[in-house]
């Protein structure tokens, strides 16, 4: 009995560790891998226990008022980039993609989405002739504040 116990445990350590996988703010954006053309693997994401960002412009859309999570993406080799949202325990959420010559700034906003995505109240940003090799900068909130779980992946769809 003592064992299954310790199993499940270790388990849960371990599931709650492979969640969290991106970071409170831009310095600690976690990476969020590209696909080739249609394909597009959707990644665990989560909001718990993450903070407000200073210092970085309000983006503008999908009422933010905190509790920001941050990836960064590198835009591949044809300038084309896509990032989908979908849902978790969060079913309505914001997007804003930044640029900004490094983690700490200065940050420009390039888009802010709402609702752009086919999987309900949930942001997609697709843009083209970006600059090759160029870090963007991806915050993700809940629609209005509040924290949970949500799905993200990145594509190049003009691959």
């Amino acid at each position: 009995m003592k064992l299954k116990l310790v199993i499940i445990g270790l388990f849960t350590i371990l599931g709650f560790n492979s969640v969290f996988s991106q970071g409170d703010d831009p310095c600690n954006a976690a990476v969020l891998n590209v696909g080739t053309g249609t394909s597009c693997t959707m990644e665990q994401g989560t909001s718990v226990g993450s903070t407000a960002t200073s210092g970085v412009p309000a983006p503008g859309c999908a009422s933010y008022s905190g509790n920001d999570v941050w990836y960064q993406v590198t835009v591949p080799a044809n300038g084309s980039l896509s990032i989908d949202l979908n849902t978790g325990s969060i079913t309505d959420a914001g997007m804003a993609w930044y640029s900004a010559s490094s983690c700490n700034g200065p940050f420009s906003l390039i888009e802010c989405d709402d609702d752009d995505s086919n999987n309900g109240l949930m942001p997609k940003i697709m843009k083209s002739n970006l600059t090759p090799g160029q870090t963007i900068y991806v915050r993700v909130w809940k629609y209005g504040g509040g924290t949970g779980t949500f799905r993200i992946c990145a594509n190049s769809p003009e691959d």
